[in-house]
This record gives structure tokens, C-alpha cells and sequence, in this order.
């Protein structure tokens, strides 16, 4: 192909740094220059900057008007490249690019512009659980039409490693220069012998079983004439309303919030290291199911072990013994009014003081932990994954999936079920199963759709909603060794486990 055909249009948010607009913006600022490298020509979607007030632009947007109609006045691109969020700016078509890429840093963004898109050549995921994620919402069963939401789609999926900062900058991206120093009530807790442990991404914890496990690890240390342990937590994630609340479930023990938590403003990058070197462990006990999980990554690189619910994409980011530990059962599931006991933190509890007081093992796992971030996510591992996805979009696609060579798998989204008690313990929500829809999943998860009565598994969806849900999905066979677009070897995006 001539060089000259090779123009591309990235349609990316977050761009222009440094200083990087979050972790987003640190992979997306470094694709134009791989691309320019390999003799692309770049046009990249500049925001308008409208000379009225941003509210009026809003409603009536004259000025992306004009900027998008300047983006056409040339030769259509050969390729489009958009994240998930630059969709929502102008959606793929063949109208205005020959083919399309589009990168999820999560699915949050531009829902309607990229399920049952056919103009998008390639959907490429931040790691290989977004992947399946993917897979299985386009998978969506229409069973009456024996058809799936997406069936172009579903085979248009691949995942790239993602370069993580401290790879190239183990002290701290000075590219994230945005945020304060350490606050010195920290460093004075860890000069007074307190235990600190860190939990920063703000508004992501599970409070519950933050606290859980906070009391826990104090009311043992109290029993064992241990040191007190607190946790440096995102003050956005403690305002006045949280702090009240957290004060009325610990009503009666003799602690207060104040007592657990020490709340920490934005810090800039090599503060955030700085506080993982005082830090003696990390908390990812976690609402918010992460896409990929940068911040963990980064805690295990500094040498912070990282204790985790495995919410999202963090159960599958490291081996095990290589500096996360999942721990979660079906206890921490809060019951039906809401409640959890405090003993289902317990173990969690005594991990962490058995890491603290053993540091040996611990100290090793991290260390293991940061080779295998170094070897998995380095820009050159983004690099060959990235430009082996370009090329993959500029070929013709595969056909669409087949729908009754689909399997039936517990969902992707789901860590664990419990065959006792029923309690699905699952990203999109937990849920506990009655004894007939656990004998439903055992009965489907391994068939395939062609085996399947359609009136039935219509009725049995309307029922109990297991697709729904996520608490099943459909999928490829044998999907853990689907194509990646240079993913390293032996990562799995993996499933949650089928009640025995």
C-alpha cells in the first residue's frame, strides 16, 4: 500500500498531555506517535473551543459542527481509531473512514454507537475479562430469533496489553504532576508505629467492607497487643454523609471513623508512590469492577501488597503469590436488609497481619509481581499489541458468530457461586440463586445453543433473567484461547467458578 493511502483520524478523549489526563489519556497520548513512526498520517480530532459559553455550545453545537466538518474537508482515512468516550463524537461510519478501531478503556461511554455497529472492523479491549465482557454482551441471546445482539461483533474482539507508567518510571510518572505531597498527618501516624495501609481511587470502595475489614484488623491487633492499623483513603470517598454513617456502625466499639481512616486530598504521581513506600498493604475491596487496574499494578511494582475482593479485572491481573491476594466468599454478600457480619472480614484481617508480620513472603511476591508487570505491560508490549490490532482492522473481518456453535458459560462478570447458600458474588451485582436456578445453571453451563429449546430458554429467561443478570452468557468454545492482538502469553481473562 502506498504510504501516502495510510491517513488515520483518531477520535480520542482525554489527549494532549503531558501532564496525562488520567490513565487514559497516558494510552491514548502515545498512539498518534506510534503511528507517525510507521508512516501514518495522523489527523487527530482537536475539542472546538466555541467563543460562546460552554453551556450554549451544549445545546446547539455549532462549534463541533465546525470542527467536524473541517475534519472532512480532506481524502477519507483509511482508518478511524476511537476510544469509547470519541464514539459519542462522531460515530463509525463508512461514510467517512474506510475502517474502524475502537479501544475500550471501560464500556461506559457511547453504548449506542458501537453495539451493532457493522462499520467497526475491530473492538479492542484494555485486557482479556473486557474482552469477554464484550464478547458476552454482543452475545445477548435473542432466542425466539436464535440470534445474538451483535453477531458481527462477537467476532471482532480482540485485547492489547496496556503500557503501565511505572514500567518506565518505578518512582513515579512525573507526567501526572497535578496533586499534593503526602499530608504530613500520614507521615506522623507512621512515625507514631501505626500500621497504614492505602485504598486511593476515589468513590470505588465498598465501604462495607472497608470497615469490615478495618475493625477486624484493629480488634485483632488490640487482642494481640498489636500496633493500630488505619488506612489512607481518597478523601472524595469520605465526605460528611460517609463519615456519619460509618460512625453508626461502629456505634458501641470504641472506634470512630477518625480512628481508621486517614483521608488524603489528590496526590500527584510520585506522591502516590511515596505513600506506597510507607504504606505496609493496599485495600481493592471495591465496588466499581475495573476494566484493567493500573493502580494495583502499581502498588505490587512499588513493593505494596495488594489485598482485593477481585472485583473487575483486578482476579485476573497477577498469578497467584505475586503480590495480590483475593480473598472474598459468600459472606461478605450483603443478605437481604444489607447487612454483612463483621466476622466475613476476619480472614482478610488475618492475612494482612500474617503479610505484616512475615514480611519475607510478602517482600518476594512483590518482587515476582514486578517482573511479571515489567515483562506483561512495558510500551513495548503495547506497541506490538496495539499495531498488531491496526493492521488486524484493515483486513476483512471474520464471519459473524454462528449461533448455534455457542456454548453456554457462567458469565464473565461473575467471581464466584456459592453451591450452598446460592449467593452469586458478581461484578454487575450479587444475587442469591434458589435451589432450581442453581440446578438451571448446572444444567446449562456447557451446552450448546443448538442444543437448546428456544421456548424454553425463553421461558426460563423471562423467569429467573440468568443472561440478564450475567450470571450466564453465551460464548465461543474453548473462548480463554480467543485471539489476541498481542496479549502475553499465559494471561487468561479466566471465569467464575460453577457450583459443584
Amino acid at each position: 500500500m502506498d504510504q501516502s493511502q495510510r491517513r488515520v483520524h483518531l477520535q480520542l478523549s482525554k489527549t494532549g498531555g503531558p501532564p496525562f489526563n488520567g490513565s487514559v489519556g497516558y494510552v491514548n497520548d502515545r498512539i498518534a506517535p506510534l503511528l507517525r513512526a510507521r508512516g501514518w498520517q495522523v489527523q487527530a480530532f482537536a475539542p472546538p473551543r466555541p467563543r460562546l459559553p460552554a453551556a450554549q455550545e451544549s445545546m446547539v453545537p455549532l462549534a463541533l459542527a465546525r470542527a467536524l466538518a473541517d475534519q472532512a474537508s480532506g481524502p477519507r482515512p483509511l482508518l478511524a481509531i476511537h476510544d469509547g468516550a470519541g464514539v459519542s463524537i462522531r460515530g463509525p461510519s463508512r461514510q467517512w473512514a474506510q475502517h474502524h478501531l475502537v479501544l475500550y478503556h471501560g464500556l461506559a461511554y457511547g453504548t449506542g454507537a458501537w453495539i451493532g455497529n457493522e462499520a467497526i472492523d475491530l473492538h479492542c479491549a484494555n485486557s482479556p475479562y473486557l474482552a469477554r465482557t464484550l464478547r458476552a454482551l454482543f452475545a445477548t441471546p435473542d432466542w425466539r430469533a436464535r440470534r445474538v445482539l451483535d453477531p458481527a461483533g462477537c467476532a471482532r474482539v480482540v485485547d492489547v496489553p496496556m503500557p503501565v507508567p511505572c514500567v518506565s518510571t518505578p518512582a513515579g510518572e512525573p507526567g501526572f504532576p497535578i496533586g499534593a505531597d503526602v499530608p504530613v498527618a500520614v507521615r506522623r501516624a507512621v512515625d507514631a508505629g501505626v500500621v497504614v495501609g492505602h485504598a486511593l481511587q476515589p468513590g470505588k470502595q465498598d465501604l462495607m467492607a472497608t470497615v469490615g475489614i478495618l475493625y477486624a484488623l484493629n480488634d485483632i491487633a488490640r487482642r494481640r497487643g498489636g500496633a493500630r492499623v488505619m488506612l489512607a483513603i481518597s478523601e472524595q470517598s469520605l465526605p460528611p454523609a460517609h463519615q456519619a454513617s460509618i460512625d453508626a456502625m461502629l456505634a458501641g466499639s470504641g472506634l470512630r471513623c477518625a480512628d481508621l481512616f486517614l483521608p488524603v486530598p489528590h496526590l500527584h504521581q510520585r506522591a502516590v508512590f511515596e505513600l506506597f513506600g510507607l504504606a505496609r498493604f493496599g485495600l481493592a475491596y471495591n465496588l466499581f469492577p475495573e476494566p484493567f487496574g493500573f493502580y494495583v499494578l502499581e502498588s505490587v511494582h512499588a513493593g505494596c501488597p495488594v489485598y482485593t475482593n477481585g472485583v473487575g479485572n483486578n482476579r485476573f491481573l497477577l498469578p497467584p503469590a505475586h503480590g495480590i491476594t483475593v480473598i472474598e466468599d459468600a459472606t461478605m454478600v450483603a443478605d437481604a436488609t444489607g447487612q454483612v457480619s463483621p466476622a466475613a472480614f476476619v480472614p482478610v484481617a488475618e492475612a494482612i497481619l500474617d503479610g505484616i508480620g512475615n514480611p519475607g513472603p510478602v517482600r518476594e511476591a512483590c518482587r515476582r509481581g514486578r517482573a511479571h508487570i515489567d515483562a506483561c505491560w512495558s510500551p513495548a508490549a503495547f506497541e506490538h499489541g496495539f499495531l498488531a490490532a491496526v493492521e488486524r482492522a484493515l483486513v476483512p473481518p471474520p464471519p459473524p458468530v454462528d449461533f448455534d456453535a455457542l456454548m453456554v458459560e457462567v458469565g464473565p462478570l461473575v467471581r464466584g457461586i456459592d453451591a450452598t447458600s446460592g449467593v452469586v458474588r458478581g461484578d454487575y451485582g450479587s444475587r442469591v440463586l434458589g435451589q432450581r436456578e442453581l440446578a438451571i445453571v448446572q444444567e446449562l453451563v456447557g451446552r450448546s445453543a443448538a442444543e437448546l429449546d428456544v421456548d424454553d430458554m425463553q421461558r426460563l429467561e423471562t423467569e429467573h433473567r440468568l443472561f440478564q443478570e450475567g450470571v450466564l452468557a453465551l460464548a465461543v468454545a474453548a473462548e480463554t484461547t480467543a485471539e489476541t492482538a498481542g496479549s502475553p502469553a499465559g494471561r487468561t481473562s479466566g471465569t467464575g467458578s460453577i457450583p459443584g
